[in-house]
């Protein structure tokens, strides 16, 4: 537990996919309901490419650019805000072009790159970066071998959709300490997707610097 000489840190609450997965996410709606929001510490959203090769604010390729958001549409609307971004790659090799147009937009500094594994291998670790990456581990004993071979700006772990991953999620953590695995990572920890107030008062409570939740289901709802 936290000692009366450490200070806890404050947990972020970060808006996943801009605000929640459904019919408006990845839009500008989404990013515009977050921005207005004090609680919101920042936005997670995804990035794709189209057919064509253009980059694009969607969880999916979109079929021939579609109506996906453009990155750069993306990244206009979201630099004068004050919001931490939270930037998804869900395709390989679009890392390097996605850090790009986030230094081009002068919001590199408050930018994190993450992916899940397979395509986080590509990115480019070693050496100095303008913006901090990060890996998503799903399973607590790849840690270590994580944070040892590439050594993220920042550690992601998470659930998903699926009822039972959560309640398994906490009930590990419950047993390892998530507590102290956020302190001696040495890294900021971030969680999600929180899909439920119980959870996200219980992330609170564990520790970690950042929770990606869905605001409707999480905050508003349950």
């Amino acid at each position: 537990m936290t000692t009366e000489n450490e200070p806890r840190v404050v947990m972020k609450l970060i808006a996943h996919r801009g605000w929640a997965a459904g019919a408006a996410e990845n839009t500008l709606a989404a990013f515009t309901r977050a921005a207005s929001d004090r609680r919101i510490s920042g936005v997670e959203f995804d990035v794709s490419s189209t057919g064509a090769g253009a980059l694009a604010v969607s969880h999916d390729p979109p079929r021939d650019g579609g109506n996906a958001l453009a990155l750069d549409a993306a990244l206009a609307f979201l630099a004068p805000t004050s919001l931490d971004l939270y930037v998804e790659i869900k395709k390989p090799g679009l890392a390097a072009r996605v850090i790009d147009r986030l230094v081009a937009a002068g919001v590199a500094d408050r930018s994190v790159v993450f992916a899940f594994a397979p395509i986080a291998r590509s990115f480019p670790w070693p050496g100095s970066r303008p913006v901090r990456l990060g890996m998503i581990v799903l399973f607590p004993w790849q840690i270590d071998g994580v944070m040892r071979t590439y050594a993220p700006d920042v550690l992601f772990l998470g659930w998903d959709y699926r009822p039972w991953t959560g309640t398994a999620f906490r009930g590990w953590w419950s047993i390892a300490s998530l507590e102290r695995c956020a302190r001696r990572c040495g890294v900021p920890v971030v969680v999600g997707i929180v899909h439920r107030r119980r959870d996200l008062a219980w992330l609170e409570r564990q520790g970690v610097d950042g929770a990606i939740a869905d605001i409707d289901r999480t905050v508003a709802g349950d």
